[in-house]
């Protein structure tokens, strides 16, 4: 099984590591996100911490599950690819929104996508 390492903000539960393995990845459980500090200077200090985790992974031959900060990860892509570099495979669970008994949202994954474009 390949490495889908977990580049999100968040532990990987049990649901999510078979949804993984049944598209036959080995997801890691503890997250490796990075957060953002305040200000511009905070993130490109993440900009920096995250494209060099992709490109680790990418010359690890790993895949990547992606969440977090969404403006840091569109600002990590499109530093990579502009500036030629090819991405490692990135995936995200596709979750249903339910409400729990006290009417808060539960996110339930369905299925682990590949992004692609």
């Amino acid at each position: 099984m390949r490495i889908l390492r977990n580049l999100t903000l968040h532990y990987q539960g049990d649901r999510e590591v078979a949804l993984a393995a049944a598209r036959g990845f080995d997801l890691t459980r503890e997250p490796e996100g990075v957060n953002v500090a305040p200000g511009q200077q905070g993130l490109r200090n993440a900009l920096l911490k995250l494209v060099a985790r992709l490109r680790e992974c990418r010359r690890k031959g790993e895949a990547v599950l992606l969440g977090g900060h969404t403006g840091l990860w569109v600002a990590a892509i499109a530093h990579l690819v502009t500036n030629g570099e090819a991405l490692p495979e990135l995936y995200y669970f596709d979750t249903r929104r339910v409400h729990d008994a006290e009417g808060r949202f539960v996110f339930e994954p369905e299925d682990l996508v590949r992004l692609e474009w």
